[in-house]
């Protein structure tokens, strides 16, 4: 690894000539109406980790892969024993120019003085995109900066569960702004316009690093627009400057950091004395000069590391289809999700769109139908046995097959949190099961531990099994992962519904059998009256807690209960799911209560 010196103006980097070969090099870390005239001709083009679907040559969607193939070898280079590959594939669309982009994103493009993105990226839950263009000019700007900052995201989170926000964003401008060239990788280059910023107001260093994800220095404009370009500057100064390298300020921050619950305690014992850190970066923010570290290029790709397949009309639209539906540009994907089955309902890939579509605007029979089609056509896309299982079965329900269809989805995508996650829910229905739904749900913890939400569903699975103290854990781990408002109100409501699970054990004690085994954290007794059934259904995991309450009611037969909790949920009802799976829940318990 050789470290080398750029020349930076005080404002703007020099400029520097990039070849058109690493321009798409999204190497990070790092009207959508329909045109009947223009017939779709696109390509899949598959790279050992990446998969890109191109209006482009081949040839340029081959470059794209190299680009994402070179920063994943980047991070194994510099962060060795990091885990790089994503657990949700990661879709690359390939667009000619700006007209053929605009497709995509044509809100980005609107007005008198539109953005025309070279590169955009969206994190889903179940797909990541990234969407690049190859007719920018990258004489005049890094045009993919924000792909690769975001992907720095993807695998930086994926990592490390709890990292403060300066620190986050730093090590994601950090990677955004690498450059692939034909034989090396520049890393740590200077992000164009932060320079500018730093030469106007600035955070004091403690205020910086006590910033949330719910600050205003994180939301607003022009204050973020400094917290970003300070984070930059402090982690760049970690990373390369000589002198905080000898001392090694990183490390014994990381250190303090697995120590230290406070951000701003941790930055103390790693730092030592944060005044003369805020005079040392502050000088080092002024300097004309920057060293970035070159490494050699070492993917070395040949054709035989491609696979290359034309896509006809019909999965074209599917493909933007998709994009569109997770871009939340619901109305558009469904048309062309419409447009794409009707011109090849043979199709595995179109039937799948058009049940994701469907899925989306909460049409479940015709969600369900279209799935179905889709896996008896073959499909390898794990999401087609995936929400065959959740969605709502009805009271004929095959527990066999929902189990049956989970497993699909793990042989398509093993290291799938949610699928773990379901699965769990399904086993958790058994009581001789119970064990392994536990392991299930432990398992998608271990794969995404930053994911707070993910922590809190396998809390409320823990709970629909009785598992009290485990649950307890749960919170106590999520209460130290909470940084943002919305966090905060959703561990809230877990405590909520922890505490009334605790009362109704007080009231309703129930003996241990002498042979239960210990849970993963510990024995609990499961609540259930003699004879109740678990009831098949599926809420969206924005009500996961509210899952294993209603479940908890129905095995203790109070029903009443059931109904009074999915009632008043439903005023409170946000989002496309929320409302249609609580209707279709209290329709079943209304109707177990009735005795069909």
């Amino acid at each position: 690894m050789t470290i080398r010196k750029a020349q930076v103006p005080a404002v703007r980097m020099a400029s520097r000539r990039w070849l058109a070969c690493s321009l798409l090099v999204l190497l990070a870390v790092a009207g959508p109406a329909l045109r009947a005239a223009r017939k779709e001709t696109w390509l899949e083009v598959r790279s050992p980790h990446f998969i890109a679907y191109s209006e482009a040559s081949e040839a340029e969607a081959r470059e794209v892969l190299r680009g994402f193939e070179a920063m994943r070898s980047v991070f194994s280079v510099v962060l060795p024993g990091l885990q790089v590959d994503l657990h949700r594939p990661m879709i690359i669309l390939v667009s000619r120019d700006a007209e053929s982009m605009r497709r995509f994103v044509p809100r980005q493009f609107e007005g008198k003085d539109p953005k025309r993105p070279g590169g955009l990226f969206w994190q889903g839950q179940e797909r990541n995109y990234a969407l690049v263009r190859m007719d920018v000019n990258l004489q005049d700007d890094q045009p993919f900066f924000v792909v690769f900052h975001e992907y720095t995201h993807c695998v930086v989170h994926q990592n490390f569960p709890e990292l403060p926000a300066w620190f986050d964003e730093g090590i994601a401008d950090f990677y955004g702004a690498t450059q692939v060239r034909t034989k090396d990788v520049f890393l740590g280059r200077v992000p164009l316009g932060h320079l500018r910023t730093l030469q106007g107001v600035r955070m004091p260093l403690e205020g910086l690093l006590t910033v949330t994800r719910d600050s205003p220095y994180y939301q607003e404009g022009s204050k973020a627009n400094i917290f970003y370009a300070q984070s930059w500057a402090l982690v760049h100064h970690l990373f390369l400057d000589e002198g905080a390298r000898k001392a090694g300020l990183l490390g014994r921050f990381l250190q303090a950091l697995e120590r230290e619950p406070d951000a701003l305690s941790a930055a103390r014992a790693g730092f030592g004395d944060l005044k003369k850190l805020e005079n040392d970066v502050a000088r080092y923010a002024t300097k004309s000069v920057f060293s970035f570290w070159n490494l050699p290029l070492k993917v070395a790709l040949t054709g035989a590391d491609f696979q290359v397949r034309p896509v006809d009309e019909a999965e074209a639209l599917a493909v933007r289809a998709e994009f569109l539906l997770y871009s939340d540009q619901l109305q558009a994907g469904a048309a062309l999700a419409e447009q794409a089955k009707g011109l090849a309902p043979g199709q595995a890939a179109t039937q799948a769109a058009w049940g994701m579509a469907c899925l989306r605007q909460g049409r479940y029979e015709e969600a369900r139908g279209a799935l179905a089609r889709a896996l008896e056509l073959g499909s390898q896309d794990f999401r087609v046995p995936y929400h065959l299982a959740r969605l709502p079965q009805g009271s004929q329900a095959d527990a066999g097959q929902v189990e049956a269809w989970l497993r699909r989805g793990l042989v398509l995508q093993p290291d799938f949190p949610d699928l773990h996650l379901a699965l769990g829910r399904e086993l958790a229905q058994r009581p001789e099961a119970q064990e392994p739904a536990v392991q299930e749900g432990l398992e998608a913890v271990k794969l995404s531990p930053s994911d707070l939400v993910l922590r809190l569903n396998f809390g409320s699975l823990l709970m629909s099994m009785g598992r009290i103290r485990e649950a307890e854990e749960v919170g106590r781990q999520a209460a130290q992962m909470a940084s943002s408002q919305r966090e905060r109100d959703m561990l809230q409501s877990y405590q909520e519904h922890l505490a009334k699970l605790r009362d109704q054990l007080a009231a309703r004690p129930v003996a241990p059998s002498p042979a239960e085994p210990g849970g993963a954290l510990g024995p609990s007794a499961p609540l259930a009256v003699k004879g109740a059934k678990p009831l098949k259904f599926w809420l969206p995991d924005s009500l996961a807690a509210l899952t294993g309450q209603v479940q908890i009611a129905i095995l203790e037969g109070r029903l009443d209960d059931a109904i009074q909790m999915v009632q008043a949920a439903l005023p409170k009802a946000k989002g496309q799911y929320e409302k249609p799976s609580l209707k279709s829940l209290l329709q079943a318990l209304k109707a177990r209560k009735a005795g069909h």
